[in-house]
């Protein structure tokens, strides 16, 4: 029934055919020879020119022994030889068996294999060197012991899920209502389960067990992924989809349990990394919007284990020199253990990591490259020594002003946490706690002559004052005096006076333009346009708070006009170009979906449902039509103390709506009642 839905969904309603690809005609073609140089190399455009054969003996060395693998047999002790080591994760790369890397370590092993017997047959079959095993050899060999991939997950059903809400009918403008019901409706195309194999005999997949459905990103991305979560979460509340919310926390209370951290994402070959910590403001966010004071009392203590996990494994002293004396404190950074290849980029790294000479170089070169992915950011100049070039990646060596932004931020929402629970002996502690880092969160980051935080590196002592919005964090995570009003327009005017806010289509990941990496420029996310445009808003400050509006506004109908043309959402935007043209950069094409961006976009809707009005051009791929154009006098009359709302919280509407508008429920409700 929904499937089919969805299938009138992806067609266009004026022409009735599908709409055109915003990659335009140059993607890659998946059925091309993707184990030629030429296309490592236009991927990886620092790689000299190597033949096949070079190319699988260089895969083929050994990057295991004495390393610290990304999983192992503490960890992942039925599928650590499969999926995060061995002869033949590297023979599958080396003859490059797949377009992307990650499908072969997705693929669970067939019932009744294990992975120690896998490969006894793999060595018993395979004696000769990596780059005399031919393609089709390999090729058969996966055939006879794997399953495809994402066969380990079923589509689900969301069981809060209907097809009108209350807060989606309360949107103002009949434009942004029907793009709002298209995202919401697109929540249960990525809805899935774990098979109840996946827990019965977990050694056969990569997969890491969750107990609860959940969302996924969408596209490559067949699992559920850490940092992504927060901006679902917070699609799903505006979706009033709380059970599927609490659900997704539950999931991750669960992986805390269990690992003692959230890792990167739902596989084991990302046990060694995690990504940012957004567990508690998940949490908070739940409880803002459903008042469930039980659930915050059940986290309570799992939210500390993680804080622990961050506090012993991923945090650095910093020694600061003033003029009367030398002051040390604690900082937190991205720092994987692991120092091989990633997993699911096995050869992506393996090549770029081909000019360095000697096995202790390549190991922090891939150590780096793994902490640069526990960011997030993978990859971005922000990592790199001359901001231009992958080989010089030093994350190790950055110590984030965003990761510390958001610890705390988790410390401000414990100490509410304790407040709330009735217990002042906590809240006094994680009070103090939260105190004493801000004050050396601004010795460490702030800039006074730049008038601004900044990420702090520890090789040269200095700070990187490039703009990223990343310098934005402390806004969004209130790490500041908020009654400093003259601090949030200065950090403002900083990003202003970088060119970030001219983008006709959003705010760029960084003014860096020729890296080719996806979190450089001209490519903007979701989530870091959504941080910037919450910082904004929740300061204090009036003017700001309209800044953030006009923001939102303009991503959001990137978003639109994008969706218009290819009935998509997509992970990152072009925002040069934002009408129709995806962005670019990286090591795999852009991915359709898509979980945060569907998630950040209804969020900032509903923040300003009362205010928002389309005025451009007609959207024909959206449901029902735009409104009639207004007069700018009924937006700009509109209170500015209506920035600075909750986002969960609802705004009141008008009780009268246009015939458009009630033809664009009315469609949706009739579509979904038929199918």
């Amino acid at each position: 029934m929904r499937e089919f839905l969805f299938l009138l969904f992806i067609v266009s309603p004026v022409s009735g055919k599908p709409q055109k690809d915003p990659r335009g005609p140059n993607i890659i073609d998946e059925t091309a020879d993707f184990g030629t140089p030429e296309h490592d190399n236009r991927v990886h455009t620092e790689l000299t020119e190597l033949t096949g054969p070079e190319i699988a003996r260089l895969i083929g060395s050994d990057y295991f022994n004495g390393s610290v693998l990304p999983c192992d047999n503490e960890t992942a002790p039925g599928q650590w030889m499969v999926y995060c080591s061995g002869r033949l994760l590297q023979a599958v790369m080396a003859v490059k068996l797949y377009p992307d890397s990650k499908t072969f370590v997705d693929q669970p092993m067939k019932v009744n294999r294990t992975g120690e017997s896998i490969m006894e047959h793999f060595e018993k079959r395979f004696p000769k060197p990596i780059e005399e095993i031919s393609k089709k050899e390999v090729a058969e060999f996966v055939d006879e012991f794997f399953d495809k991939e994402g066969n380990e997950l079923d589509v689900c059903e969301l069981p809060d899920w209907k097809p009108i809400t209350e807060k989606l009918a309360q949107i103002k403008d009949d434009t942004y209502l029907a793009f709002a019901q298209r995202l919401h409706f697109i929540w249960i195309q990525l809805c899935r389960q774990m098979k109840p194999e996946v827990k019965e005999d977990p050694s056969r997949f990569s997969l890491i067990y969750v107990p609860y459905q959940f969302i996924l990103p969408g596209g490559r991305f067949r699992e559920f992924y850490y940092w992504d979560a927060y901006w679902i979460v917070k699609g799903l509340i505006a979706s009033e989809l709380y059970s599927t919310a609490r659900m997704m926390i539950l999931n991750f209370a669960h992986i805390i349990e269990t690992y003692g951290f959230i890792p990167n994402g739902g596989r084991v070959y990302y046990l060694r990394r995690s990504q940012p910590p957004f567990f508690a403001p998940m949490v908070y966010e739940y409880y803002l919007a459903t008042q469930d004071t039980q659930l915050v009392m059940d986290m309570i203590p799992v939210i500390e284990k993680e804080y622990i996990f961050w506090s012993q494994r991923r945090s650095v002293n910093i020694t600061l020199e003033t003029q009367e004396f030398n002051e040390t404190v604690r900082m937190f950074q991205y720092h994987t253990e692991a120092d091989t290849p990633r997993p699911e980029s096995f050869r992506e790294d393996v090549l770029s990591a081909e000019p360095f000479t000697t096995k202790s170089k390549k190991r922090s070169f891939f150590k780096d490259i793994g902490s640069a992915a526990e960011s997030g950011w993978d990859f971005s100049s922000r990592w790199f020594k001359d901001h231009k070039n992958l080989t010089t990646i030093e994350t190790t060596n950055i110590v984030p002003v965003d990761l510390n932004a958001f610890l705390c931020y988790n410390m401000n929402i414990m100490q509410f946490f304790y407040q709330l629970a009735g217990n002042p002996l906590k809240h006094m502690e994680w009070s103090s706690r939260l105190a004493n880092f801000r004050q050396d969160f601004t010795k460490v980051f702030y800039v006074p002559v730049r008038k601004g935080w900044y990420d702090y590196n520890l090789r040269t002592g200095s700070h990187n004052t490039d703009f990223f919005p990343s310098n934005a964090a402390p806004l969004f995570a209130q790490c500041y005096d908020p009654l400093n009003s003259q601090l949030a327009v200065d950090v403002y005017n900083q990003m202003e006076n970088s060119g970030a806010f001219s983008m006709s289509g959003g705010i760029p990941t960084s003014m860096h333009k020729e890296t080719n990496q996806q979190w450089d420029y001209p490519n903007g996310w979701s989530p870091l346009n959504h941080m910037i445009i919450e910082g904004l808003r929740k300061s204090l400050n009036p003017t700001l708070q309209q800044k953030a509006f006009v923001l939102a506004q303009k991503w959001l109908e990137t978003n639109m006009q994008t969706f218009n043309v290819s009935n998509a959402m997509w992970e990152k935007y072009n925002v040069q170009e934002p009408q129709g043209k995806l962005a670019t950069g990286g090591e795999y094409e852009v991915q359709a979906g898509f979980g945060w961006t569907n998630g950040a976009a209804l969020d900032l809707i509903m923040t300003y449902s009362d205010r928002l009005e389309y005025k451009g051009p007609l959207l024909e791929g959206l449901v029902g039509t735009p409104p009639p154009h207004k007069s700018s006098s009924s937006s700009s009359s509109s209170s500015s103390s209506s920035t600075s709302e909750s986002s969960s919280t609802v705004i009141p509407s008008s009780t009268t709506g246009s015939s458009s508008k009630l033809l664009a429920i009315i469609t949706v409700t009739i579509f979904y009642f038929l199918f």
